[in-house]
């Protein structure tokens, strides 16, 4: 059993304990993967070229303007051409500020709901972070990456990692404490490997435009039975009856829109994560990128808190849920 000295009273502490049993002081996380060492991979990886990765940074674009358009010609078709292009386009751009504003923040919101203790050379708890920034780095150069993204860590029981932020030049990779603490240098490297796919495959702003075009669909069939639901209950036309009655179609089909919008957001989101695999084992090597999986497929299910579940598409390890 690995042991760790505690900070309080000096006495053995084995590495997973969460209080020393002579003194009940805390045994900080950062003690408990100290002992990590990465100089055999990042010799492998000093060897190796800078592999060139092909991505279309128009692509997502074009993909959002198609969507768009093909729900404008849709309405053209439906309404015989009576059409308020003003009000259609105002709706567009609606499904479209929210998810990009969440783009534009998501590094800034990320490091506020995980508390997130970024690794610079000021604040580092020990020589493995220090190790673990060489590691991301060398994996940055591998992959082509011009800027390094910023490492953090944040304190948590699930064994996760997750990578954010609005571009390439600018990003973030931040590693759960119970990550590092359980895995190997081997697994680490590939986790980290697969966080930089995503953000070499652009991944962050693709899953953007997915959801903006899934907001305005969803947007498009929705406000209108808002508007007919205030009309109901403000019109001495309508009684209680046909209030609670388009009350009921509007949550019906909002409840339907949402749970399709959601199935695609998934469904790109799930081929995301087989492309970063995919690229990650070419970034390092296919046996530790599936060392890594195998590693996360055998820990136990930890809940993730509410106020990091919006970043649960980005993480390695997503919590399961019931229509997965």
């Amino acid at each position: 059993m690995a042991l760790i000295s505690c900070d309080d009273c000096g006495n053995d502490v084995s590495k997973n304990a969460k209080e020393c049993p002579n003194c009940g002081a805390p045994v900080r996380q950062s003690a408990r993967y100290a002992d990590k060492n990465f100089g055999q991979i990042e010799n492998e990886l000093d060897s190796k070229e800078k592999i060139t990765i092909e991505t279309d940074k128009i692509k997502p674009y074009k993909w959002l303007a198609m969507t768009n358009a093909a729900i404008l010609l849709t309405i053209i078709v439906l309404s015989g051409g009576e059409t308020d292009f003003g009000a259609i386009l105002i709706i567009i751009g609606l499904g479209a500020v929210v998810p990009f504003a969440m783009l534009y923040l998501s590094k800034w919101l990320a490091i506020k709901s995980h508390k997130i203790r970024m690794l610079t050379e000021n604040n580092l708890s020990n020589d493995a972070e220090k190790q673990l920034i060489k590691i991301v780095t060398r994996l940055s150069t591998r992959a082509g990456l011009d800027v390094i993204p910023e490492i953090g860590i944040y304190e948590s029981d699930e064994m996760n990692a997750f990578a954010t932020g609005k571009n390439k030049e600018d990003s973030l990779i931040a590693f759960s404490s119970q990550l590092l603490c359980q895995m190997d240098e081997d697994a680490i490297a590939a986790v980290a490997a697969h966080e930089l796919a995503h953000i070499a495959n652009g991944d962050m702003v693709t899953m953007t435009m997915v959801q903006a075009a899934v907001n305005a669909v969803v947007l498009l069939v929705t406000l209108p039975l808002m508007a007919l639901k205030v009309f109901a209950f403000f019109s001495e036309d309508f009684g209680w009856v046909e209030f609670i009655v388009v009350s009921i179609i509007k949550f019906i089909v909002v409840t339907v829109m949402l749970f399709l919008g959601n199935l695609i957001v998934k469904a790109f989101s799930r081929k995301r994560e087989f492309e970063a695999d995919k690229l990650a084992a070419t970034i390092l090597d296919p046996k530790r990128m599936i060392h890594a999986l195998n590693a996360l497929n055998s820990q136990e299910e930890i809940p993730t808190p509410k106020g990091q579940l919006s970043y649960a598409s980005l993480k390695i390890s997503s919590p399961p849920a019931i229509m997965d």
